[in-house]
């Protein structure tokens, strides 16, 4: 068997180098099968090559990508850290703006405590005490219970003038929680709970009705309400521009009181208001004392615009719907008082009207024109206003309408005038 086996390893080489030989391998063969090693090499190469490239490419895109993170990672840390130290930065400088105003707000508060003395009694309703004025004659068969509208606080000094010329009636006067004087109950502000507040004083006091009841802007609303729910005690209503339910009519509570109302209770809260001029009066006029001005603007300083008032304006539609829902007390006497400040005397009296009124008309005409009562009657935005306003009452036979010229809160401007017509129409 190993000899056998020996044999053919002879034979194959022999065949091997037989084909290795010229005279069997011819050079063309040689030729062919070397080209054939170069093609193959070539593919092998190249392969390799394209392998490599390809491996190296991968690599390089790789290397771009993970450099292009690596930016994106080092700019998102950097501005998230310069955001937490602007942002930090921020915070800061608010708390310390916040906390520098609160303690400027506090110590005038302080000195002001000189001016703030009530000048009525603190009437204890539901664990709250009322602030509440009774002057004039006590013996009057007209008992005059004045309301006042919402976000005014100054009215226990503001109403003095007014006050002074009314002594022989029986006056009445009361700042709500939140107003004022009186203490902050922060509870539902709903028409109801006004109305009930406001009877609970007077009958603490023992003062009986009928009354006369005099509101000021939305306290309209509760005047009108007090009259539907309870007719006995209401004599009559002398209203001065106030507000009617149909007035909230297509408005959203969100739009009437939003999120600025929420901040403002927080503004106001550290004193904010102190440097906002055109929330305190003008004594335009020159119908009260340098103390009584003083005295009004310590009140709204104290009480610009507190968490009772925000509650007032959150229920404002709601009350306005159920106000309408019970209806207009027909039967029952009403004067209603509408001021104009684009009427003179009052727009030449105040500057700030005056400027605005005129800016409206340049806004309209294109040149600056001086307020006149001419050109009240191009433009006489108020006097529109009043307009459907009066269009609103006429309707009614037991409502009489007056105009005065002078802001919203005539008796500040013109208290004479104010008590003239109100002696002349219970006169009547």
């Amino acid at each position: 068997m190993p000899d056998e086996k020996c044999e053919n390893v002879k034979k194959i080489r022999t065949i091997a180098e037989a084909l290795l030989a010229d005279e069997i391998w011819k050079p063309w063969g040689i030729y062919i099968l070397k080209k054939l090693l170069y093609y193959i090499e070539a593919r092998v190469i190249a392969r390799v090559l394209n392998r490599y490239r390809k491996e190296k490419r991968t690599e390089e895109v790789k290397n771009i990508q993970d450099k292009k993170k690596k930016n994106f990672k080092e700019f998102l840390h950097k501005f998230f850290k310069i955001f937490i130290i602007i942002f930090g930065a921020a915070i800061a400088i608010n708390l310390i703006v916040i906390g520098v105003l609160f303690l400027i707000h506090t110590n005038k508060l302080a000195d002001e405590r000189g001016y703030l003395n009530p000048k009525g009694q603190m009437v204890e309703v539901d664990g709250n005490n009322i602030h509440v004025i009774v002057d004039g004659n006590e013996k009057s068969d007209k008992t005059l219970v004045f309301i006042h509208s919402n976000g005014i606080t100054d009215d226990s000094v503001a109403l003095e003038p007014l006050f002074g010329k009314l002594q022989d009636y029986r006056l009445v006067y009361m700042d709500r929680s939140g107003f004022g004087y009186s203490g902050t109950a922060e509870t539902d502000k709903d028409i109801d709970s006004i109305v009930e507040e406001m009877r609970s004083v007077l009958a603490a006091l023992s003062i009986e009705g009928p009354y006369v009841l005099v509101p000021n802007g939305i306290a309209g609303l509760e005047a009108v309400y007090w009259a539907d729910l309870y007719p006995q005690e209401v004599e009559s209503i002398i209203g001065i521009n106030i507000s009617v339910a149909n007035d909230f009519e297509g408005i959203t509570e969100e739009q009437y009181c939003g999120f600025f109302n929420y901040l403002m209770v927080k503004f106001a809260a550290i004193g904010g208001q102190r440097y906002v001029k055109s929330v305190y009066p003008d004594n335009i006029g020159a119908v009260y004392t340098e103390k009584q001005m003083i005295t009004r603007k310590a009140l709204i300083s104290k009480n610009f615009y507190t968490q009772d008032m925000y509650e007032e304006d959150l229920h404002a539609v709601a009350n306005a719907a159920k106000v309408k829902e019970a209806g207009f007390p027909t039967d029952i006497p009403m004067l209603v008082i509408f001021s104009n400040p684009l009427m003179r005397p009052y727009i030449d009296d105040d500057a700030s009207v005056r400027e605005e009124y005129e800016g409206a008309l340049e806004e309209v005409y294109g040149t600056q024109t001086d307020a006149s009562a001419s050109d009240a009657d191009k433009i006489d935005y108020v006097g529109q206003y009043n307009a459907s306003r009066k269009e609103y009452f006429s309707q009614f036979a037991n409502v009489e309408m007056d105009e005065m010229s002078g802001p919203s809160r005539i008796y500040t401007y013109d208290p004479e005038g104010v008590a003239q017509r109100i002696i002349a129409y219970l006169s009547r």
